[in-house]
């Protein structure tokens, strides 16, 4: 059983492997802290990998950015600085405008089915965005909401001059059209960021609780605004460079059904804090009116519009009809805001 660890005990663990001549090791990097949902998931799943390989792939899970920035991931898979990555495409701002139509505002009502549909949609286009790794899950947080330091945001008017650390590049420019200044920055920065007041407010899931960004940012809109979802890719030379008994197991730990299982269990683990920071009374955690509802999605379509033409931009696609099918494909599963 592999358990989280370090760069400095990996190192010792990997050399006694090499002199026995053991494992192949699958090196697995995620820039999220050790307690969270998706590390205590993937120990599981690097469990189960080196079970039914019996023992021939070894599983070692590095968290908390210890072999890159998050930044970098989706290059460290695809280079095989790690045989495995976290990646949260978008820190990488018009490098993959296919995966950020997941962020046009007001899509998902939820991410357990969503994001099984947005695995089964996304598919279609990784041989255009993601050519040279493996994509193996998805996984997508609770919708999520906006949270700021001080009360009083109701309405998209009272976004005017807020410094606000967004969701990822659509939501960064989302933010702007409704008058907000953006901060940009990789999600173990945020907390430093809103300790010394640098920001206003951010766009987060409610497991912000576990980076402690609630303590300065302690009021909470209730809506489905966004989503961000993360990539699971395998460095394609590892992945070619199995056996077919042991990639067969890889397999079977892929694809839209395990982003489903892991984005379930991410989201209801979401839904405990959502209702730690509810109970607590130095939180504030409230929701809109359907009037005010009503103002907040109408300044969705330009937002959409320039998704879809970043996509046509850079690919050739029709953008539109892009973001026409994953609607398509989210109702089917019941996930889409009606």
């Amino acid at each position: 059983m592999k358990k989280l660890t370090s760069i400095l005990l990996a190192g010792v663990a990997v050399m006694a492997a090499q002199v026995a001549g053991q494992a192949k090791e699958m090196q697995i990097s995620t820039w999220v802290p050790p307690s969270h949902s998706i590390n205590k998931q993937l120990e599981v799943w690097g469990d189960e990998i080196e079970a039914q390989t019996n023992g021939s792939i070894e599983v070692n899970i590095y968290p908390s950015s210890q072999l890159g920035a998050a930044p970098d991931h989706y290059d460290m898979a695809r280079d095989g600085i790690a045989e495995m990555t976290m990646v949260g495409p978008s820190y990488s701002p018009g490098r993959f405008p296919l995966w950020a139509v997941n962020e046009i505002p007001f899509q998902f009502a939820n991410t357990t089915s969503g994001a099984r549909a947005f695995h089964e949609w996304y598919a279609e286009y990784i041989p255009t965005e993601m050519p040279d790794v493996h994509v193996c899950f998805v996984t997508i947080h609770h919708p999520g909401a906006l949270n700021f330091s001080k009360s009083g945001v109701k309405v998209p008017a009272d976004m005017k001059g807020l410094r606000m650390r967004p969701g990822g590049p659509t939501m960064a420019e989302w933010m702007t059209s409704l008058g907000a200044n953006t901060v940009s920055a990789a999600l173990p920065e945020v907390k430093e960021l809103a300790d010394r007041g640098v920001i206003d407010g951010v766009m987060l899931p409610w497991d912000m609780v576990l980076f402690g960004i609630h303590e300065a940012m302690p009021y909470h809109i209730d809506e489905p605004f966004y989503v961000g979802a993360q990539a699971y890719l395998i460095n394609k030379d590892f992945y070619e460079g199995l056996t077919d008994s042991e990639r067969d197991v890889i397999d079977k730990h892929c694809g839209p059904d395990v982003s489903e299982q892991f984005s379930t269990k991410w989201y209801d683990e979401q839904r405990v804090y959502r209702q730690q920071l509810i109970d607590d009374p130095d939180q504030e955690v409230y929701e809109l009116t359907p009037e005010e509802r009503a103002l907040w999605m109408a300044t969705a379509g330009p937002v959409a519009e320039k998704a879809y033409q970043d996509v046509t931009d850079k690919w050739g696609i029709d953008g539109a009809e892009a973001g026409e099918k994953l609607k398509a494909k989210l109702k089917e599963y019941g996930a889409l805001v009606e």
